[in-house]
């Protein structure tokens, strides 16, 4: 870290969640420490979410100045992302996946970014696999077209140029290279000034997949610009970062997605209870859900 980490306040502060990835988390924060920093001042914070693996031994032992929440149990990243958040030194928080590697000058070019546009409230960095592929971390907000041609689908894989793939993914803006508008980011990879953050209540604790659309949406509403800068790159293993995915993991694990989905879609578009496009979507991913289990239960590992 840099002299100024050490003595008070930060430029950015770095918030990392964790459960049961002991590699990924040592990893990842081996390559905040390897990043590039120009006139950027910086503090690691690492929230461990009840890991039974040698996360927090690893953390302590290696990585001293890191500081360091170790709860006794899984709280849910939003609580702990907003708990890191509350012991933040820094006057813009980047909240990190723990399975990712930050290249370059990743978090450095967002803060550039965000203090350059005079409407800004979000940036986020783009997101890559392994292969350097793009994950498509800045999108717009789900429509009804989305459920059928996510960021994953199998429609999405055999028609990846058709037009409302293009646009939901922003595939064209990052093409481009320059930063960009977008409806949301993922918080895998996201910069936020702390007064912005909690001028909205932070994450809403009632979510997990879903919480950065919903995040950005209200940030929208407060008035806020969410960007994405192309030339900030971050690889993200993804998925990795929450230990083994047995069944019963995985089932947890679409069942909220698809709980997720459905509510910031009826958040975002004010839909009543007795709206009728609130149960066709409803249904819609009800069916999804109900497909990708009983695909999961004849191939995901048991224990």
């Amino acid at each position: 870290m840099t002299q100024q980490a050490a003595e008070g306040r930060v430029d950015v502060s770095v918030v990392l969640v964790g459960l049961n990835a002991c590699h990924y988390i040592v990893e990842c924060i081996v390559s905040l420490k390897a990043a590039q920093w120009p006139d950027c001042s910086y503090e690691i914070i690492y929230v461990d979410n009840g890991s039974k693996d040698d996360s927090v031994a690893r953390v302590t032992a290696e990585h001293p100045d890191v500081r360091l929440i170790a709860n006794a149990s899984n709280t849910g990243y939003c609580p702990a992302a907003n708990q890191g958040s509350r012991i933040a030194r820094g006057d813009y928080l980047y909240f990190l996946n723990d399975d990712t590697i930050v290249l370059d000058d990743a978090i450095a070019r967002t803060l550039r970014t965000l203090r350059a546009e005079p409407r800004g409230g979000v940036v986020g960095s783009r997101l890559l696999n392994l292969d350097r592929t793009d994950q498509w971390s800045g999108r717009r907000f789900p429509s009804v077209w989305s459920a059928f041609l996510g960021r994953r689908s199998w429609l999405t894989r055999w028609l990846p140029n058709a037009s409302p793939v293009v646009d939901y993914l922003c595939k064209q803006e990052v093409a481009r290279g320059v930063p960009f508008e977008a409806d949301w980011v993922s918080a895998a990879a996201m910069l936020v000034s702390q007064r912005d953050f909690w001028a909205i209540g932070g994450f809403a604790e009632d979510y997990y997949y879903w919480h950065e659309a919903v995040f950005c949406d209200r940030m929208h509403a407060a008035g806020h610009a969410v960007l994405l800068d192309p030339q900030s790159l971050i690889v993200h293993y993804e998925g990795k970062g929450s230990g083994k995915r047995t069944y019963p993991v995985l089932r947890w694990h679409i069942l909220n997605f698809h709980r997720g989905a459905f509510r910031c879609f009826c958040e975002h578009y004010g839909l009543s209870r007795l709206h009728p496009l609130r149960w066709l979507v409803g249904a819609g991913l009800a069916t999804r859900a109900g497909l990708l289990l009983a695909g999961n239960y004849f191939t995901a590992p048991r224990a």
